[in-house]
């Protein structure tokens, strides 16, 4: 058996074709939807696809949704997949396959579907330029939770997804995934495994979820190490001190990023990665100001 955990919030228009797209993967997959307090009818939808539901009566919080759907499940491996995401075919024999050849953890490439904005395609260049399917297969020191599969003993021996505001909106896997990785386990990146994420419209929504992402980096990222050129993170006031520069050096990152894959598009919505990049410095600077006001704590990876 193999379990797949959907938090959703709200999802009813979506989530019942989600359900059934997870379920054709495999005769042997069982599909946990764990309702967050959602006031649509997402709950009725999951369960007439097929799927079994859990609900949190205390809404918004999705790192509490994961560990619900973990705990209630029964399979190995445990996959997590956001509501917002539509699996392709082969998406799950692709993981299962990394698995097979002893992966502890495995993270799918988040794709763009055809049909959306302008504002909704931005908001996807400026969150998943680096696991999107063009990019090469290969160990990686960390994977955002939209896509993510990993053994059910070694999650469920964790302290698992941090449900502690503001972190089980944004940076919640960081301290599971480093724990893994303190024991000797790694993270592989599976570009086959891939589904298509239905990024939201707006430019205030990009700017917002910019801010929020950023928000909690400098904490989770100093701590846990489990970020790319983690060395950066061991200075978090010379990042703050340095944001505004480094917006400029993040957006040239990014850029360059889908123009090695071939992507274009990107180059026409360079004011708008631009103004993302400025908002996610704004998010580093005031959360971590406000962090390291508060600690008193050592880095856990030193």
């Amino acid at each position: 058996m193999i379990s797949v955990v959907i938090p959703a919030h709200n999802e009813a228009a979506s989530i019942g074709g989600t359900v059934r797209r997870v379920l054709k993967q495999a005769a042997d997959v069982e599909v946990i939807v764990v309702d967050d307090a959602s006031t649509d009818n997402t709950a009725e939808e999951a369960r007439a696809a097929g799927a079994r539901v859990l609900r949190l009566e205390e809404g918004g919080n999705p790192a509490a949704a994961r560990n619900r759907g973990a705990e209630a499940s029964t399979g190995d491996p445990i996959v997590f997949l956001d509501a917002d995401c539509t699996p392709d075919d082969g998406w799950l024999a692709a993981i299962l396959a990394a698995h097979d050849r002893g992966v502890a953890v495995v993270g799918g490439s988040l794709d763009v579907p055809p049909g959306l904005s302008p504002t909704a395609r931005c908001d996807y260049y400026c969150g998943w330029y680096l696991v999107h399917s063009g990019r090469p297969a290969g160990y990686v020191p960390h994977h955002p939770p939209p896509n993510l599969s990993v053994r059910r003993d070694l999650f469920l021996s964790t302290s698992r997804f941090t449900e502690e505001q503001p972190f089980s909106y944004t940076n919640e896997e960081r301290i599971w995934q480093a724990e893994l990785q303190r024991a000797g386990h790694r993270i592989w990146f599976e570009p086959a495994a891939r589904v298509f994420h239905h990024n939201r419209p707006g430019f205030l929504n990009l700017l917002r979820r910019n801010y929020r992402w950023a928000y909690t980096a400098l904490p989770s990222k100093s701590q846990t190490g489990a970020a790319r050129m983690a060395w950066l993170y061991r200075r978090p006031r010379l990042l703050i001190a340095a944001s505004g520069p480094l917006a400029l050096a993040h957006t040239a990152f990014i850029l360059g990023c889908w123009l090695r894959a071939g992507v274009f598009e990107p180059l026409w919505m360079l004011p708008a990665i631009l103004a993302s990049r400025f908002a996610y410095a704004a998010g580093m600077a005031v959360g971590g100001i406000q962090w390291l006001r508060q600690r008193n704590l050592r880095p856990r990876w030193n």
